[in-house]
C-alpha cells in the first residue's frame, strides 16, 4: 500500500473540506429518497406541507388528513396526501488502490473529494457511511473511525491486490435508493457498464467523482525511464519513445471515453477532477458543469 498515505496532513484537509462544503454539495436536491424522516421529498405519502394527491378515506386513516370541503360537496371521504421528508442516504465508496495515491498532489485531492463527500451529506442531515474498497478487498468504516482519521490506518495495512483489478462493487451491502458517491481514478481493467450497473442496484443512484493528475494524463516521457508499478511495487525499465507515448496516450484517452459514454447512457453524472490547483478550480472545469458536484 503506497506510503503517501503515511505522510497526508489528515486534520487539515478535513477542516478544508468542511469549508468547502458550505459553498458546494453533492446533487442530492434532484432525487427522491425512502428513509427516516427528513427535510427532502420522498417517495411516499407523508405529513409534510408539499401537497401530492387524494384518495379516499380507509379504516385506520389519520382523520385529520380528511379533506372536509370535498366531504360537504360530495359526501364522500377523501383524504389529502403529502409528500413525505426523509432523510436522504449517502454511500461514499472510496478507492483505496495504489493508483489513488502515486503522487503526493493526487493523493490529497482523491482524500480531500473524500472529506467533502461527507461533510456535504452531514450538512443537509444526510446519514452518511463510508467504505474502503480496493479489488477484492472491501470495508465498511464506522463514523468515528473515519473521523477520528484511522481508516488511513486501516488502508495501509491491506495487502496489495493485482494491478488493476477492479473493485468488486457488487458485493457492497448498499441500502435501498441510497446515493452511492464512488471515488476512484478509474483506472482498473474492467466494462465501465458493469462497474455503474453494480453502483446501481437496490434502485440506487450512482455519482462518480474521478481525480486524476497531469503526470498521468498528459505525461512528457522522452527516453530511459524505470517505472514502479503502484499496486506491487514492482520496478520496470522501459524506452518511450515519441510513437509510445502517443500510443499511452490514445489509449488512456479511449478508457475514460468509454467511462463517460457508460456514465451519460446509465444517466449517472460523472466527473474528472484535476488534482491541480485549488478544490474550487478543479471543480468548476467540469464536475458543476456535468452536475456532479453543485453550488450550495
Amino acid at each position: 500500500m503506497p506510503s503517501q498515505l503515511e505522510k497526508i496532513d489528515y486534520p487539515a484537509i478535513a477542516a478544508r473540506a468542511q469549508g468547502l462544503a458550505d459553498r458546494y454539495t453533492l446533487p442530492l436536491s434532484n432525487h427522491t429518497w425512502r428513509g427516516n424522516p427528513g427535510d427532502y421529498a420522498g417517495t411516499g405519502a407523508g405529513s409534510s406541507l408539499d401537497f401530492q394527491d387524494h384518495r379516499n378515506y380507509l379504516p385506520g386513516d389519520d382523520p385529520r388528513h380528511i379533506n372536509w370541503q370535498a366531504y360537504a360537496r360530495t359526501g364522500d371521504y377523501t383524504l389529502k396526501l403529502y409528500r413525505e421528508e426523509v432523510r436522504p442516504i449517502v454511500e461514499i465508496i472510496m478507492d483505496v488502490s495504489g493508483s489513488m495515491f502515486s503522487v503526493p498532489d493526487k493523493a490529497e485531492r482523491a482524500i480531500e473529494l473524500l472529506y467533502f463527500s461527507f461533510y456535504s451529506a452531514e450538512r443537509v442531515g444526510a446519514s452518511a457511511k463510508v467504505f474502503l474498497t480496493n479489488g477484492p478487498f472491501r470495508k465498511a468504516i464506522e463514523t468515528h473511525t473515519f473521523l477520528s482519521h484511522h481508516w488511513a490506518q486501516l488502508a495501509l495495512q491491506e495487502d496489495s491486490v493485482k494491478s488493476s483489478e477492479a473493485p468488486t462493487l457488487g458485493a457492497l451491502p448498499f441500502r435501498q435508493r441510497s446515493l452511492r458517491v464512488f471515488i476512484s481514478d478509474l483506472l482498473f481493467n474492467a466494462a465501465p457498464e458493469h462497474s455503474v450497473q453494480a453502483l446501481q442496484r437496490n434502485h440506487g443512484r450512482a455519482l462518480i467523482l474521478c481525480p486524476f493528475s497531469p503526470s498521468e494524463s498528459n505525461p512528457d516521457w522522452n527516453g530511459n525511464y524505470e517505472f514502479i508499478d503502484s499496486e506491487d511495487r514492482s520496478h520496470h525499465d522501459r524506452r518511450v519513445d515519441p510513437p509510445l507515448l502517443k500510443r499511452y496516450i490514445e489509449t488512456y484517452r479511449r478508457h475514460f471515453d468509454r467511462w463517460k459514454a457508460a456514465s451519460i447512457r446509465a444517466q449517472t453524472p460523472f466527473a474528472r477532477i484535476s488534482s491541480l490547483g485549488s478544490f474550487e478550480e478543479a471543480v468548476r472545469k467540469e464536475a458543476v458543469p456535468s452536475g456532479a458536484i453543485q453550488l450550495a
